[in-house]
């Protein structure tokens, strides 16, 4: 059965420390509530480094928008590095959120995905139907 840590040991706070130095990285006082996590501060902005227990690994939560919302598991000197590196850009909203973006397996065309309820659309997936043998089946049954 594992054991979480109670408190971070003094050799793995002097070693946080090391690594942050000179980055612009601060530690700005312990996590309210705990006694493992640290409020660490870079550019107005504040990250949680919580230490693990596990060798020299520390759980980094970050802003909104920083790519580490969750915990990242780091080593000691990758905690500088994760905490100032450019935040990842965000992906452009979805301009036809009502139609797909593959049809049959093929990317589908800007005209199509902005017209994706209209005839021609439909004429569109019928043709790429023909051409890849996936024709509906519309003959009479009886």
């Amino acid at each position: 059965m594992s054991v979480l840590p109670r408190s971070i040991p003094a050799h793995a706070r002097r070693a946080l420390d090391a690594a942050l130095e000179g980055s612009g990285v601060r530690v700005t006082g312990s996590a309210p509530n705990t006694r493992v996590s640290l409020l660490v501060e870079y550019n107005g902005q504040t990250w949680r480094a919580a230490w693990l227990g596990i060798s020299d690994h520390w759980g980094l939560i970050g802003p909104e928008g920083s790519g580490c919302e969750h915990t990242v598991g780091r080593p000691t000197d990758e905690v500088a590095e994760t905490i100032t590196a450019p935040w990842p850009k965000p992906e452009p909203a979805d301009p036809y959120p009502n139609a797909p973006r593959t049809h049959l397996g093929f990317e589908l065309p800007e005209f199509v995905r902005a017209e994706w309820g209209t005839e021609r659309a439909e004429w569109f997936r019928l043709g790429l139907a023909a051409a890849v043998g996936k024709l509906p089946d519309t003959r009479p049954r009886t």
